[in-house]
This record gives structure tokens, C-alpha cells and sequence, in this order.
């Protein structure tokens, strides 16, 4: 499976959970759903950020724009993922952080289906595609470490605005943005 093609599945698998928590009226099963898709969020942001978005920044045209708005928006999502990991589903501010969270991630995944991917597809070939492929689907599984250097690191917190970055060391800088 491609990047586009196993990026897409896994944009569609994260519609459907949410779908799903939305509809169910029981607050335990809420929870139980939530939690399984913030797994799967924070797995899909990481492999994102560790294989997919330097070859972006660095390779496709306005790449640096849709690194630093792609950035931002997985920011924005682990500030929500976050705060409903101290709330119960049965607070009325669970579900205002779930529609933030609901709303921000379908509306990234949407707009990286509509302007990164296809011009994932215009730039590479197929067999780097394929390439990239292999490596998220390692990286998640954890058959592949990806030590990014503290440069890209501090690229990655330059682009979701974390403050402070100038100053901090490596293993900061990968606590920051949510890599370990």
C-alpha cells in the first residue's frame, strides 16, 4: 500500500470512530471509542511528522506552507486529545473538546486529501510512494526508529509554535511535540 492509499485508510478509519462516539449516547463506551482513536491519532501523527513531512517540506511545490499548517493543526489536536484525557464523558466540556478535536482532525485530514496528497502523487513516482509506504506502516508498527536530528526537530516545533524551542535539547524538543 502506497502513502496516499494506507494516509487515506487511516483518515477514513479515524471518520468512522468518530462517527461512532458521536452517535452512542453511553458515556463509558464514549470513553472506551475515544480512547482507541487517540491511540490511532497519536500513532498517525507521529508517522506523519517522522517519515512523511520532511520529504514534503523539502521536495514539493509550497511543501514548507503545508508542513507548517500541517503542524499546526496535529498541535491543536494533542492539546485536545490532551485535555479529554482528564475528562469524564459525563462533564458538558467533554464534549465541547470532542467537537474540537472531531472538527480539526476531519478538517485535516481533508485538506491534505485535497492538496497534499495529490501533489504527493504529481511529484513522486509510484515506487517512492510505495517506499514511503512501507516506511509509515514500519514506523507505526514500531519496526522503525526514525532519530530525527534536533535541526528537523526544531523545524517540526518552529512550525507549531511551541514556545521555548530555541533553548531546548533534543529529548525536550521530542517531548514537546509529542514523540515520546
Amino acid at each position: 500500500m502506497d502513502a496516499v492509499e494506507l494516509l487515506t485508510k487511516e483518515h477514513e478509519e479515524a471518520k468512522q470512530m468518530f462517527e461512532q462516539i458521536d452517535a452512542s449516547t453511553e458515556p463509558a463506551e464514549k470513553e472506551r471509542l475515544l480512547g482507541e482513536l487517540m491511540t490511532a491519532l497519536r500513532a498517525h501523527t507521529k508517522i506523519e511528522e517522522e517519515v512523511l513531512y520532511a520529504p514534503v517540506r523539502e521536495q514539493l511545490k509550497g511543501g514548507s506552507k503545508m508542513f507548517e499548517e500541517a503542524m499546526q493543526e496535529h498541535q491543536e489536536a494533542k492539546k485536545a486529545m490532551k485535555k479529554l484525557d482528564g475528562l469524564s464523558a459525563t462533564e458538558p466540556e467533554w464534549q465541547d473538546q470532542f467537537e474540537i478535536l472531531m472538527h480539526g482532525v476531519l478538517h485535516h485530514a481533508k485538506e491534505e486529501e485535497a492538496e497534499m496528497f495529490p501533489k504527493l502523487r504529481e511529484t513522486f513516482s509510484q515506487e517512492r510512494l510505495d517506499g514511503l509506504g512501507e516506511q509509515l506502516a514500519a514506523d507505526k508498527s514500531g519496526q522503525l526508529v526514525v532519530d530525527l536530528t534536533v535541526e528537523e526537530l526544531t523545524e517540526q516545533a518552529k512550525a507549531s509554535d511551541i514556545e521555548g524551542r530555541s533553548s531546548m535539547d533534543k529529548g525536550e524538543l521530542e517531548k514537546a511535540l509529542g514523540h515520546r
